[in-house]
Formats: C-alpha cells, structure tokens, sequence
C-alpha cells in the first residue's frame, strides 16, 4: 500500500469539504480530499440541486395552470415526469463536472474511495487504489443522511427517504410524507404542484418546528388551500401493503387515524455519518463537537458541515469549512454568523435571527412589525400576494429577526442578514430606500409598521 504525508487532508466533498479545499489552496496549502461517492456531497447530487430544479419545474406548471389569470388560454398541459427527472439529473450533472474542473485547475487532488482511521492516527483509503495517508492536519466534513424510522424503512418502491425519492421517473397518485420539516414541506410543494395528492404527518405542532409562529401559520394557511392535508402532532405508528397502495395508522390526540396512499417519504431529519475509526468526542445525537477554532477532541484533528451539526444548510457548510481551514493553520476565522433559513416551498419562506417568542425570552419587551403581501402591488402583480414580513428588535430597536414568506423570500433575506449583521436600528433600516414596485418593499413596510408609520399597512 502507498503511503504519504500531506499538509491537510479533507474527508468529504460536499459543500464543507470543499470549500475548504478551495479555501486551503488560496492560501498555498497543500490539499487531498478523500470521497466515497460523487464530489457536491448532499447538496449537490441529493439536495439542493435537484430538488431546487424539480420546484422549478414545478412551479412552472403551476403559472401555467393560472396562466388564464394573466389572459392567456393555455390547453393540453400535461405533466412528463421522466422528462422532468431527466432534467434534474441534467442539471446535477453539470455543476458536479464544473466542481470537478474547478478543483483540477486548482490543483485539489481528490482521491475516491472510503477513508478509514487506524490506530496510528493516519488514514486508509480503501478504493481501487488503497492508499494511507498521513497528514499535518485533517478536516472531517463527512455531513449527513436521511434518518429512518424503526418501524419504517425505505425500500425504493413506495416507501422512500429524501435520497431515493429523487430516482422515481413516475408520479405516484397520493403520496404521504413523514415529518412537516423543511424537507417534507419542500416535497410537498413539488409533488402537489404537479398533481400528486399530499399529506403531511408531523410529530409535533405544525409545518418548520422551530419557525417564528407567524411564518409557521401563514405557510400552513397557504398549504390548506393547495389542499395539501396537515395531520400535525400526529404519529405515525405503521404502515402495511394493502394491494397496490399503502395503508397507515396515524395516533392523533388519542384518536388512531387510517391513511392510503400510494407511497410513502420519510423526511423526518438527517442523522450525522461519521468515518470508521473515528476517535472523537460526540453528543448525544452523534455530531462531532468542536470548538471555537472547529477543533474536535482529537489533536489535529478538525470538523466543519452537518458532521458538527447545529442549521444544517449548505450556505452555512461553505462558511464553516473556509474557515476551519483558516482556524487549523493560524489564520483568522470566524465560528459564528447571522444564518438565513430557507425553505423554498410554495410560498417560499426565510428567517434570519430570533423568532419573536425567543426575542421576548432574551429581551423581554420587543418591538414587531408585520406586513401583509396582501397590500403589495408586485405581489398582487405576480398573482402571489399570500404571505408576511416580519421583524422583531430590542425595546431600543435593535434588529434582531426578520421572518418572510412570500415569493422570492429566500432571495430578498440577504437584505436582512446584512442588517443584522451590522446591529442596524429599525430607524437605520427602514432609511435605507426600496425600489417600488417590488416584492422587497414589503421588508421597508413591516419596519414603518413596527415604528409606528405605517405607509400601506
């Protein structure tokens, strides 16, 4: 077996991994990275790409079905979901071989097989070329998978998780989805759009636990009348063949519930995948704890992405693995953010900073905001005037959160990130002038709104 010694070695090549590759040779460091499968990790083969493009296509089959709302007379619109699909696929493709050429011409050797930690402290690689690897230091960035229920386990048929879902090449009729989450919802949105019958079961008390209730609300309002069905604080306690559909048992306020449908996604969250050999110290859901430098327990030895868990987006992984890679070799780093929450159903929604219930906890009397997209014309000119902004800040007006569903949410809470960022006042904030018409004006309105001037509220 070859051995070597490299100055960092990274295990993962998702969006944590690398980044920090990248990072690591802008600043002349020698890098390897070690994936078992396809370099994009998650996010880009099984994640954000291909489900962002199937809600594309998505939602422009839905424009078309309204298109009779702007005058036009469109007929004969069906939905091809293997073509669909293979545009998906497409899609992954071509940014996985841009990634690809990206590290080449930056000199990141990726090695593919399965790292494997031995008692020496260095790395096996088992692949076609097995290689041990020993180096200054090491980046874990090996992120997540679907997590199972025990009782319910995907088999690619009809019972899917989040990954398998995405090879199907036909639309089932009905579909219920596990978990009322970010991921549940996101397919929600997809299958319903294109005709599919959706119903949600979630553990707990609705759609995104976690979510300012106002945000939570106004997307379960919007889901009610796109008929998608919302069993919250519901269990789903099994799940049997009943022919060619599946039959549920739902406990729901101590009532048992029967369901069918014709499939089944588990989306009920991701658990941590941490490689063999791996000596570190976990908590309780089996992330890696790290430090402020992103050091684990392990002399270095690092972790950056879901691995370490806390907001698993894969915005937050880019910057995790920068600048992990800045903390291992003495460079300054940052360990904390303002990190947008994105969810992009239909309506889109996004967060930054505290929900008004956790603002209220820290702060006790908080000032809120909240606009209507009711009252917004390019809301009202786009057909999708369904949603809110809100903000919340300090008894001296202090920003500390923002919350909006409604279109183009998840492109318009960068103006919010900044804002808290920089500690911006709502006095500050609300100066700074929003283009009319727009969709963002609505952000300007929930500040005036909080600040007692409301112009179109």
């Amino acid at each position: 077996m070859q051995e070597r010694n490299v100055q960092l070695l990274i295990i993962g090549g998702g969006p944590a991994g690398y980044a920090a590759a990248i990072r690591a040779r802008h600043l002349g460091i020698e890098t390897v990275l070690v994936e078992r499968d396809i370099v994009g990790g998650t996010c880009l083969n099984r994640g954000c790409i291909p489900t962002k493009t199937l809600l594309e296509s998505a939602g422009l089959f839905r424009q078309i079905q309204a298109s009779k709302d702007f005058g036009f007379v469109v007929e004969g619109v069906n939905v091809d979901y293997s073509k669909v699909a293979k545009r998906k696929d497409q899609v992954v493709a071509a940014l996985v071989k841009g990634l690809r050429h990206t590290m080449q011409q930056m000199g990141i050797e990726v090695i593919c097989g399965e790292a494997v930690f031995d008692d020496a402290g260095s790395v096996v690689v088992h692949g076609s070329n097995p290689v041990q690897l020993r180096a200054d230091k090491t980046i874990v960035a090996t992120g997540a998978a679907p997590a199972d229920l025990p009782h319910i386990k995907p088999n690619g048929t009809n019972i899917f998780d989040s990954d398998s879902i995405l090879e199907i090449t036909e639309l089932p009729s009905s579909l219920v989805i596990v978990g009322g989450g970010a991921i549940g919802c996101e397919f929600a949105s997809i299958f319903q759009s294109l005709g599919v019958s959706v119903t949600i079961v979630e553990l707990l008390d609705g759609l995104l636990p976690g979510e300012d209730e106002d945000l939570r609300k106004a997307l379960l309002r919007e889901f009610k009348k796109q008929k998608v069905k919302v069993l919250a604080s519901a269990k789903l306690t099994d799940v049997s063949e009943d022919g060619d559909e599946l039959k549920f048992s739902v406990e729901q306020k101590g009532e048992t519930k029967e369901l069918q449908a014709a499939a089944c996604l588990v989306a009920i969250g991701r658990r941590p995948v941490l490689p063999e050999g791996l000596n570190v110290e976990t908590n309780k859901q089996g992330h890696i704890v790290v430090d402020d430098q992103f050091a684990t327990s392990a002399p270095s030895i690092y972790a950056a992405g879901d691995i370490i868990g806390g907001l698993q987006f894969a915005h937050l992984a880019f910057f995790e693995g920068m600048n992990a890679v800045q903390a291992a070799f003495g460079y300054d780093h940052r360990r904390t953010w303002h990190v947008p929450r994105c969810v992009y159903t239909h309506p889109e929604t996004a967060a930054v900073g505290l929900t008004e219930r956790q603002a209220r906890e820290r702060y006790g009397d908080v000032v809120v905001g909240t606009f209507s997209l009711k009252g917004s014309g390019k809301a009202m000119i786009l057909g999708e005037n369904a949603g809110i902004c809100k903000v919340i800040a300090t008894g001296d007006g202090t920003a500390v959160g923002f919350h909006m569903v409604g279109p183009h949410a998840t492109e318009m809470i960068i103006e919010a990130v900044v804002a808290l960022e920089q500690g911006m006042t709502l006095e500050q904030w609300s100066q700074c002038i929003h283009p009319h018409p727009t969709v963002n004006e609505g952000v300007q309105e929930s500040l005036l709104t909080a600040l007692g001037l409301p112009m179109h509220g």
